[in-house]
């Protein structure tokens, strides 16, 4: 085949150099030149560019046994090979390492054969200061392996990136602030990023973080960080064009998270062919928490969300993000506390600070075994005397089932004029939700206390403060006797369709 293709090319060749005359002294713009390019032209490649450099860390002085600390070894291959752009090659061992820093045109290449293993001491991961304000920050400050400022950068290779926390009680669950402990991977003010064809484990608070960042490629990753609280899987914050597939979460946390701490926003992302297995005490893929930026253009599709405590889709602005363009498509869902959460609220109470919710889709949604007798919420909020709508939200091809409240689910069930606004406090109601942690486990606790105990007013949708709102080929079934209806509505207009049981 190769022979045939080399004479093939020898004859476009020949025909090409007999049509165009030979070249004319006279210059680039010359007769000659312009019966050249009217004709086939013969084009020389360009010579093949040189393989890229490969710095072995063994080289440079690592150790890879899993005891002596590899750090400075592993930064010295990183600077060597930051000169021209390369490869900096894990192989055959364990690298015990603190922070590493990473640099444009370069490939941090962990092999299958190799694990770089976090240290346990707080003192080798010193705080990084990226150049930008967020908010996120707050939480982000250090990390196994960083990038700040990179272009073309990227880190790969079928290895083990053990963030070793689950030796180190204080990098357990929220035992001290995120800040103090080290993410396993984190990307800043960076552009054209790859993490890639991974196994991450152990983080010892959120796995893999990007913020501010553009051009993101996160696919083939395992990812299992089932530490308790704090412990997300994978954080998008303020970023774009973003495409994450192909990974498998198993998050103590939230296992897909996209946040937003700056006027940045979060935008153009595509989530797809992915399965989070757990999401300990939160949500499978959520939007919010931090919304201080827009989340727009977002798809979500062809998911598996299995074994949530909170809710298997979560989309909330609370810091005056606006959430426009967003779909879930061919979600499947098993073992979680509600399939949906929407919520659009102001975390101080400021009406300044309210943002949007306008188009969501939710289509092709399956789901069973709720945990709990919730319901889900689809909420716009009410502070003091203005009420600040959600709008456009679709439900298409959705078959779901409820778990039953059972015959008496509340001695003082919850209605559509009793259940708590975020903002709280309701009248009659304790302050539940005021200046709270958003999600739905949280709504109608007190002081900040979860509350997996509540039944809403539907058993599948308590809609309140929407308008556009409709429903395609919808299922919405119960386990078991429940005396609720299948949805219920407060301040709510222009529904269409309906869910049969």
């Amino acid at each position: 085949m190769r022979s045939v293709a080399i004479e093939l090319a020898s004859v476009v060749l020949v025909l090409a150099m007999a049509a165009c005359p030979a070249a004319d002294t006279r210059g680039p713009f010359g007769a000659a030149d312009a019966a050249c390019a009217a004709a086939i032209c013969p084009v020389v490649a360009d010579a093949a560019p040189p393989p890229p450099r490969v710095c072995d860390v063994r080289d440079f002085g690592a150790a890879g046994d899993g005891v002596t600390l590899d750090t400075a070894a592993i930064q010295a291959a990183i600077d060597a090979c930051a000169t021209t752009g390369g490869v900096v090659a894990l192989r055959d061992g364990v690298f015990l390492a603190g922070t590493i820093v990473l640099a444009s045109d370069l490939t941090l290449d962990i092999a299958p054969s190799a694990t770089l293993r976090g240290s346990q001491r707080t003192a080798d991961y010193p705080d990084v200061a990226p150049p930008f304000t967020n908010t996120q920050l707050g939480n982000c400050r250090k990390a196994l392996v960083y990038a700040e400022g990179a272009a073309r950068v990227t880190i790969q290779g079928g290895g083990t990136l053990d963030g070793n926390a689950r030796g180190v009680p204080d990098w357990n669950g929220n035992r001290i602030k995120e800040a103090l402990r080290p993410m396993a991977i984190f990307v800043t003010a960076s552009t054209d990023v790859t993490i890639a064809d991974l196994t991450v484990k152990d983080a010892a608070t959120w796995a893999v973080v990007t913020m501010e960042s553009s051009r993101q490629h996160l696919h083939d990753l395992t990812i299992t960080t089932d530490l308790g609280p704090t412990h997300d899987g994978i954080d998008i914050v303020d970023g774009d064009d973003v495409l994450i597939e192909d990974v498998t979460v198993a998050s103590g946390d939230d296992s897909i998270c996209l946040k937003s701490g700056s006027a940045t926003g979060t935008e153009d992302v595509v989530v797809r062919r992915s399965h989070t297995t757990q999401s300990g005490v939160a949500n499978g893929v959520k939007f919010g928490t931090a919304s201080v930026g827009a989340f727009r253009r977002i798809l979500v599709e062809d998911v598996v969300i299995e074994h949530a405590q909170a809710a298997a889709m979560a989309v909330e602005s609370v810091d005056g993000a606006a959430i426009h363009d967003v779909t879930f498509r061919r979600i499947t869902t098993h073992d979680v506390g509600t399939p949906f959460f929407v919520l659009l609220g102001s975390r101080d109470r400021d009406p300044t600070r309210v943002g949007s919710i306008d188009g969501v889709a939710f289509e092709d949604i399956t789901g069973d075994a709720m945990r709990y007798a919730w319901g889900s919420i689809v909420t716009g909020t009410k502070i003091g005397d203005q009420t600040f709508g959600i709008s456009n939200i679709s439900f298409t091809d959705i078959d779901l089932t409820f778990k039953g409240a059972g015959a008496s689910p509340n001695p003082t069930p919850f209605t559509d004029d009793n259940f708590p606004e975020y903002q709280g406090p309701v009248p009659g109601q304790p302050g539940t939700y005021y200046n709270q942690y958003p999600d739905a486990k949280f709504i109608t606790g007190v002081g900040g206390r979860e509350d997996t105990s509540y039944k809403g007013p539907g058993y599948g949708l308590f809609l309140r403060h929407a308008t556009g709102v409709s429903f395609t080929t919808c299922r919405m079934a119960v386990d078991g006797p429940d005396p609720r209806p299948w949805h219920d509505t407060k301040d709510t207009a222009a529904v269409t369709g309906a869910c049969a049981p």
